[in-house]
Formats: C-alpha cells, sequence, structure tokens
C-alpha cells in the first residue's frame, strides 16, 4: 500500500482510503441509478 501512502500527508491511512473508496462506489451507483432517469427531472422535456 505504499502507492497509496503518496497521496496522504500523515503516510497511508485507512479510514480516509476506506471513505475515498466509499464515495466514489456512493457516486457511481447514483450516476448508475439517475443516468436512465436524467430526462424524468427534465422540466423542460
Amino acid at each position: 500500500m505504499n502507492l497509496l501512502a503518496s497521496f496522504s500527508l500523515g503516510g497511508f491511512n485507512p479510514y480516509a482510503t476506506a471513505v475515498g473508496i466509499l464515495s466514489l462506489v456512493l457516486f457511481a451507483l447514483v450516476g448508475l441509478v439517475a443516468g436512465p432517469n436524467l430526462s424524468k427531472f427534465d422540466k423542460d422535456a
């Protein structure tokens, strides 16, 4: 995990890495769910 250590000033931080990965996963899930339904939220359509 030395590769990830360069992104953290305090060295490798498993908690910060977990939060970062979780945020990316949540963003991906929201994108997959909302992507096909964006037209439903468009008031002009």
